[in-house]
C-alpha cells in the first residue's frame, strides 16, 4: 500500500517543483525591485502574490480540466464522470482560497502595508467595495465558492455544461485586474489572456485527470485519451495564438525582447514548444499503443503524461512571474498619435491589428469544414464545390474584417466602425450560410452513442435551437433590429472602440444576428405565395430599418469620443483622401450602400429559389400526369 503511494506522492512533489523553481528564477530580479519599493510589505506579500498566482492557475485548471473533460470525454454515468466532478469541486475550493488570499495580498501590496497591520482591516473593507481592483476579486471568489458548491451537487451534462460556462468566467475579473487591462500606455489583451488562461486550464487540468481516472477508465481510457488529444490540440492551438498577441502587445518592439518580461516570454514561448512535442508523441506514440497493447501503454501514458505536467507546471511558474512583472510598454512613454485620416480601399489591406479569438475561430472554420468535406469524400459522396468556395470566401472576408484595416481604423473612424458592423452583419453570413456548415456537419459527423458531447451533440444544444426559434423571417428580423439598436444606442457603441471585450461583443452579436436573418431567408418558398410574401415584406422591413439608423447617423451631432479622444464624426460627405479635419465621415452613406447591395442580393436570391422550386414542382406534376396517362392508356 506504502509503495502504490509512493509514486504519486513523488511524481505531484517534482511536478509542484518544476513550478514553484520556474517562478523562483523568472522572479527573484522583479522580487528584489519590488522590495526596494515596497518596503513595509515584507517578503510575504512580496512573493505571496506570485506563489498564490501560480495556485490560482493550477486550481483553475483543477476545475475547468476536469468539467472540460467530463462534457466531451467521459460517460455521464460512469465513475470516472462522478470522480471528475469530485476533483472539479475540491479544486474550485482550492482555488476560491487562492483567489482570497490574492485579494489580501493585493490590498497590502498597493496599500504598501504589512500584513494583519493595525486599522488595515477597515480599509481593506473599502477597497473590497469601493476600488475595481477589490471588487474584482471579491467577484472572482463568489464566482469560484459557487462553482465550488455547484460540483458537488450537480448531475447531468447540462448542469455541467452551465457549471464550466461559470467556471470560465472566473478568469475575467483576475485578468482585468492585470496589465492586460490596458491603459493610457499599453493595448488592451484581455480578451488574449483570458482565451490563453481558459486554453492553458483545458489543456493541463484534463490531461491531469487523465492520469489520476485512468485506472477508473479501464478499457475506456483509449476513447477518453482520443477525445482529450483533440481539445489538447484546440487548446495548443489557442495557447499558442493568444500567447503571440499578448505578448506582442506587451513588449512593443523587438528590444523589449530583452528586458526582464521579454525574457520570460522567451522561456514560455520555449516551454511551449516543448509542450507541441510531447502532445505529437501522445498522438502518434500513445494512442498507437493503447490502441494495440493498452496494458503496457498504461505505464507509458502515465509516465509521458507526468513529465509534460512537470513542464506545464514550469510554464504556468513562469507565467506566474510574468503576470507580476511589468511589460515594457507600460514604462514606455505614450505612443505617437496615428495620423488619422479616411482610410482607402489599399488601407484595408495594408494595414493589419492581429486578434487573437478570431484568428483562432477562422482556423478551426476553415479546417473543420475542409475535414467535413474530406470525409464525406473518403465515404464516396459529394459536396458541392460552389458551397465549399462560398464558405472559404466568407471566412476569408471574416478574419479580413476582425484582423485587417478596419480592425484598427474603427477605434477612430465611425465610418470604419459602421463599415466592420455592416459587413458582419450584411455581407459575411451571404456567403457563410450558403455554405450549409450544419448540413455538412450531419453528413460529416456521426453522433455519439455513449452520453458524451461531440461535435453533433453540440450543435444539436447550442445552434439548432436557434435557428428553429427564428426560422421565420420577421422574428430574425426582429432580433437583427435589437441587435442594430444595442450596437447604436447603448454604451456598447463606445466600448467596442475602445476595448477587446467590447469589440468582441459587437463582432459575435453582429454576426450572429446576420446569419440568423440569412439562414432565417434562405429557407426556399414554394412558388409564389405567402411564403415568398413573408420573405420580400421581411426584407423590405429590414431595408427601412437600414435607412432610418443610416438617416439617424447621418443627422447626429459629433459622437462620444474614442480612448484616445478623438471625435467621431458622423455625417454623409467626401472626399476619401482628405484629412480627418478637413472632411466628415459618410458613416450613414456607407450603410445605405452595404445594405442596399445585399439586401438586393438576398431579394433576387429568394426569388430564383421560389420560381425554381415552382418549376421544378410543375415539371415532376407534368411527368406524373404523362405516367399516368400511360398507365390509363395501358389498361384500357
Amino acid at each position: 500500500m506504502k509503495k502504490s503511494r509512493t509514486k504519486p506522492v513523488a511524481a505531484a512533489a517534482m511536478i509542484l517543483g518544476c513550478g514553484l523553481l520556474a517562478l523562483f528564477i523568472a522572479y527573484s530580479t522583479e522580487a528584489g525591485k519590488e522590495a526596494a519599493f515596497l518596503d513595509r510589505t515584507g517578503a510575504a506579500v512580496i512573493w505571496g502574490l506570485p506563489v498564490a498566482k501560480l495556485i490560482f492557475n493550477v486550481a483553475a485548471a483543477g476545475t475547468v480540466g476536469p468539467l472540460a473533460l467530463a462534457l466531451f470525454a467521459l460517460p455521464p454515468k460512469g465513475r470516472a464522470f462522478s470522480k471528475a466532478l469530485a476533483l472539479a469541486g475540491v479544486s474550485a475550493v482550492l482555488w476560491t482560497a487562492a483567489a482570497a488570499v490574492i485579494s489580501v495580498l493585493t490590498f497590502h501590496s498597493l496599500a504598501n502595508l504589512p500584513l494583519f497591520s493595525e486599522g488595515s482591516g477597515a480599509i481593506f473593507v473599502s477597497f473590497l467595495t469601493d476600488v475595481d481592483a477589490g471588487r474584482r476579486g471579491t467577484l472572482t471568489v463568489l464566482i469560484t465558492a459557487t462553482v465550488a458548491l455547484l460540483c458537488f451537487g450537480i448531475q447531468g451534462q447540462r448542469a455541467v455544461a452551465v457549471t464550466a460556462v461559470l467556471a470560465s468566467t472566473g478568469l475575467i475579473p483576475l485578468a482585468l485586474n492585470s496589465h492586460a487591462a490596458g491603459g493610457a500606455n499599453h493595448a488592451d489583451s484581455t480578451v488574449s489572456v483570458v482565451m490563453h488562461m481558459a486554453a492553458a486550464a483545458i489543456w493541463i487540468g484534463g490531461l491531469a485527470t487523465l492520469v489520476l481516472l485512468r485506472r477508473t477508465l479501464g478499457t475506456e481510457l483509449l476513447a477518453a485519451v482520443r477525445r482529450y488529444s483533440t481539445l489538447a490540440l484546440l487548446s495548443f492551438l489557442a495557447l499558442a495564438l493568444s500567447g503571440v498577441a499578448a505578448g506582442l502587445t506587451g513588449i512593443g518592439t523587438i528590444q523589449g525582447l530583452a528586458s526582464q518580461y521579454g525574457l520570460i516570454l522567451l522561456a514560455k514561448t520555449a516551454v511551449l514548444g516543448l509542450l507541441g512535442l510531447l502532445g505529437a508523441l501522445h498522438r502518434k506514440w500513445i494512442l498507437t499503443k493503447l490502441e494495440s497493447i493498452p496494458g503496457k501503454a498504461r505505464t507509458a501514458f502515465a509516465t509521458l503524461a507526468v513529465a509534460e505536467l512537470a513542464v506545464m507546471a514550469a510554464g504556468s511558474g513562469l507565467a506566474a512571474a510574468l503576470a507580476r512583472t511589468p511589460p515594457p510598454t507600460v514604462s514606455q512613454a505614450a505612443p505617437a498619435q496615428v495620423s488619422l485620416r479616411v482610410p482607402g480601399f489599399v488601407d484595408v489591406f495594408s494595414s493589419w491589428k492581429p486578434d487573437a479569438l478570431w484568428i483562432f475561430l477562422c482556423a478551426v472554420a476553415v479546417f473543420l469544414y475542409a475535414a467535413g468535406v474530406r470525409r464525406i469524400s473518403n465515404r464516396g459522396g459529394h459536396w458541392p464545390a460552389y458551397r465549399a468556395g462560398l464558405w472559404f470566401t466568407g471566412v476569408a472576408l471574416l478574419f479580413l474584417v476582425t484582423n485587417g484595416g478596419l480592425r484598427v481604423y474603427q477605434e477612430y473612424l465611425i465610418s470604419a466602425h459602421v463599415v466592420t458592423q455592416m459587413l458582419l452583419i450584411a455581407v459575411v453570413p451571404l456567403l457563410l450560410v450558403p455554405g450549409a456548415p450544419l448540413t455538412l456537419a450531419r453528413l460529416a459527423v456521426a453522433p455519439r452513442q455513449d452520453g458524451t458531447i461531440g461535435g453533433a451533440e453540440a450543435l444539436g444544444a447550442t445552434l439548432r435551437p436557434v435557428l428553429h426559434a427564428t426560422s421565420a423571417p420577421y422574428f430574425a428580423a426582429a432580433g437583427l433590429a435589437a441587435v442594430m439598436a444595442a450596437l447604436y444606442y447603448t454604451p456598447l457603441l463606445d466600448y467596442s472602440s475602445r476595448t477587446q471585450f467590447g469589440y468582441q461583443g459587437m463582432a459575435l452579436l453582429a454576426l450572429l444576428s446576420g446569419c440568423l436573418f440569412t439562414a432565417s431567408l434562405a429557407r426556399a418558398a414554394d412558388g409564389p405565395g405567402p411564403a415568398l410574401a413573408y420573405r420580400l415584406v421581411t426584407i423590405s422591413a429590414v431595408a427601412a430599418l437600414y435607412a432610418v439608423h443610416g438617416w439617424a447617423l447621418a443627422q447626429q451631432a459629433d459622437q462620444l469620443p474614442d480612448s484616445r479622444r478623438q471625435e467621431w464624426l458622423i455625417t454623409v460627405g467626401r472626399p476619401w483622401d482628405q484629412p480627418v479635419p478637413a472632411v466628415v465621415e459618410p458613416a450613414g452613406m456607407a450603410m445605405w450602400i452595404i445594405a442596399a447591395g445585399t439586401l438586393l442580393v438576398a431579394a433576387a436570391t429568394v426569388l430564383f429559389q421560389a420560381i425554381r422550386r415552382h418549376d421544378m414542382r410543375a415539371r415532376n406534376r407534368s411527368a406524373s400526369e404523362r405516367i399516368h396517362d400511360l398507365v390509363m392508356s395501358s389498361e384500357s
